[in-house]
């Protein structure tokens, strides 16, 4: 059972007990993330994630990583575009430990000096990484074409002339605004000690009683069109978006369908066309980038360049037909066996578990049992799917990026929408 506790500091616990399991994982999702940015700010959600590790007021770097590492546990953390989250595993007798160090993280970290200017050169150099992985870079380059000027769209690391320009004071000032209680949820799940844990974060956070000063960010639009780069690379790397939901949609389960028919998996329309019957690619496969007030959907897929146009034209050609033609009952059922099967399976871990009830308990307000899930998925409809594909697969509404070897010849691929 799912249980959810909100303290008077708006501090929003959700745990969820599973006795038979010697473990727990225990996460501190924080409502800010590069959609509070400003362009000054960008990558400074990420700076902070980095730098909750370097050491408290009670701790140092080395003390935290040892205190949770050394019972046989882990510790890491996350930027996404709306939110950061803290996470640790760790043995049942160790959950109580390892809530104090995260909220140690958290409340009374250093932000020192020179921390900061040695954690400067780590994302400088995670950057740099990215931008030598194209699989990163071409879908980091989609979501910034698809939403110019817009946070959602900017890089979550940051790039190197606004990482490079971040100050001490930047940083405190973005935490102090948005690292509030009433910003927080904490999801804990595994087996653990209930009144325990909910009595320590009680204790923990008695004296945390700041509200967040949350900024309106502007209405995000998309920009459809081709975008090419060249690169030193082998590949050809292209990106597809269109318009989707947002987050809040109820017809996120539909959308997760329409997924899964096209790219996810061996199954898959595109998989089946692209590598299986034609070999025109090693990869192929869809993604879903869905936040509070938009989302979209994409497309990604790498291959030879003289086949890159080849396989555009099939992606927007199986784009059509699947629009055209609709959903039959036969793909809706097996797409349903599989979405099922896939939460079904993922409920075997705790961290599954405790993402799925904070990021929902985040961003939609409230959790949903499994049985809330798999009736919602039990409900959708041809209709729903059909509706939602005419929505979404309007050439109007594509943006293509492509990333590309310095000597190949683009003016092909200029001309494809």
């Amino acid at each position: 059972m799912i249980k959810k506790e909100k303290l008077n500091n708006g501090l929003t616990i959700i745990h969820e007990y599973l006795p038979d399991f010697h473990s727990a994982t225990i996460m501190v999702w924080v409502k800010a993330g590069p959609n509070l940015e400003n362009k000054s700010q960008i990558g400074i959600s990420h700076f902070i994630e980095h730098m909750l590790f370097k050491g408290t007021k009670n701790r140092s770097a080395k003390d935290i990583a040892f205190a949770i590492e050394y019972k046989g546990g882990s510790i890491n953390a996350f930027t996404e575009k709306e939110a950061t989250c803290f996470y640790t595993k760790v043995l049942t007798e160790e959950t109580s430990n390892a809530l104090e160090i995260l909220f140690d993280m958290i409340l009374y970290s250093n932000f020192d000096g020179n921390d900061i200017e040695v954690e400067r050169k780590v994302i400088l150099e995670e950057i740099k990484m990215y931008e030598d992985c194209p699989e990163e870079l071409v879908q980091d380059l989609l979501l910034n074409n698809y939403w110019q000027n817009h946070p959602l769209g900017e890089f979550i690391t940051g790039y190197n002339e606004t990482v490079s320009n971040l100050s001490q004071d930047d940083i405190l000032q973005f935490l102090n605004l948005h690292y509030t209680p009433d910003n927080v949820v904490i999801s804990v799940c595994g087996n653990y000690d209930e009144k325990q844990i909910v009595d320590k974060v009680i204790k923990l956070t008695q004296s945390w009683n700041s509200k967040s000063l949350r900024e309106s960010t502007a209405q995000v639009k998309i920009h459809p069109g081709i975008n090419i780069y060249k690169k030193d690379i082998e590949q050809t790397h292209i990106g597809l978006a269109t318009r989707a939901i947002s987050l809040l949609d109820e017809r996120r389960y539909a959308l997760a369908i329409i997924d899964i028919c096209l790219g996810d998996g061996m199954s898959s329309l595109l998989f089946q066309e692209i590598r299986e019957k034609r070999g025109l690619a090693y990869s192929i496969e869809t993604f879903e980038s869905l936040h509070q007030d938009t989302g979209l959907f994409g497309i990604f897929s790498a291959c030879d360049h003289n086949n890159s146009k080849q396989v555009i034209d099939l992606i927007l050609s199986i784009l059509d037909e699947f629009k055209s033609r609709g959903i039959s009952n036969e793909e809706l059922i097996n797409a349903k066996m599989q979405l099922r099967g896939n939460i079904l399976i993922g409920l075997e871990s705790t961290k599954y578990r405790a993402s799925k009830n904070g990021r929902a308990q985040l961003y939609i307000g409230k959790t949903f049992t499994i049985d809330d899930i798999c009736k919602s998925i039990d409900n959708i409809t041809v209709q729903d799917i059909n509706q939602l594909c005419n929505y979404m697969f309007d050439k109007d509404y594509y943006g293509i990026t492509i990333l590309t070897p310095e000597y190949a010849d683009t003016k092909i691929l200029e001309e494809i929408l």
